[in-house]
């Protein structure tokens, strides 16, 4: 057994002896699971990106000490096309430093070297180009897969890892409906946020990230039941039930 399943099972025995609820087992097996407990993919609303670059990290968790934090960005070019890379290339990786936005110009922050955003998203180039990260485009979401993420870890730093926080209840801010076949969240302000919808096995059924205060999920294929939304905003994990009555 690795160290970290190793650091699992203690948390659970001490879960166990605290007596604390069947409900917070779920909530640690979702995000402990594995060593990656994040979705199957990273879904971003299309109706989101423009021509000014958004910048998102994914946490690809090594062991039970050790964590990377991915970062890619996407952005539109001057003719709509959607673009996405990592925040970082084989050349300057080790400096840390990214790249910027100017116009229609991505900038490496280390050497200087710029690049036309049209330009991007060409598998092979190398070389000090913003690291090439496939997606595609389903309905009016932009879908990158996790493993495309993580073939990425090579280019950024590793960070000390302390495990997963403790989920808190959603604040009452946060308005959870089901009407029909939707369920509806409005949220208090603006931010980003990773949205997750699970049954009560850990299975994830949906995800998504988006700095929205308002999102709909469908959810007409789900049977009547109990599900559970998750909401993760700043290193912070909220969770609430919520039940599906047809």
């Amino acid at each position: 057994m690795g160290a970290f399943m190793k650091t699992i099972f203690t948390k659970i025995n001490t879960i166990l002896l605290s007596g604390i609820s069947f409900l917070f087992l779920i909530l640690l097996y979702i995000f402990s699971a594995g060593t990656n407990a994040q979705a199957q993919d990273k879904r971003h609303p299309v109706s989101e990106i423009s021509t000014t670059a958004k910048y998102y990290s994914y946490t690809y968790i090594i062991n039970a000490t050790t964590k990377k934090e991915i970062e890619y960005f996407i952005v539109q070019d001057g003719n709509g096309n959607i673009k996405t890379a990592f925040n970082a290339c084989e050349v300057c990786y080790n400096a840390d430093k990214g790249y910027s936005q100017n116009g229609d110009i991505m900038k490496c922050n280390n050497c200087g070297n710029q690049y036309p955003i049209e330009n991007l998203g060409s598998q092979g180039q190398g070389g000090c180009w913003p690291g090439y990260l496939p997606h595609t485009i389903n309905a009016d979401e932009i879908v990158i897969q996790n493993s495309e993420i993580e073939k990425g870890a090579y280019l950024f730093p590793p960070e000390p890892y302390s495990g997963v926080n403790d989920p808190k209840v959603l604040p009452s801010s946060f308005i959870i409906n089901v009407k029909d076949n939707e369920l509806l969240l409005k949220m208090p302000v603006s931010a980003e946020r990773n949205i997750s919808i699970f049954d009560l096995n850990g299975h994830i059924l949906n995800s998504v990230t988006s700095s929205s205060t308002d999102l709909s999920f469908n959810i007409s294929s789900l049977a009547c039941g109990v599900y559970i939304m998750t909401v993760e905003e700043a290193e912070k994990v909220y969770f609430r039930m919520f039940n599906i009555g047809k």
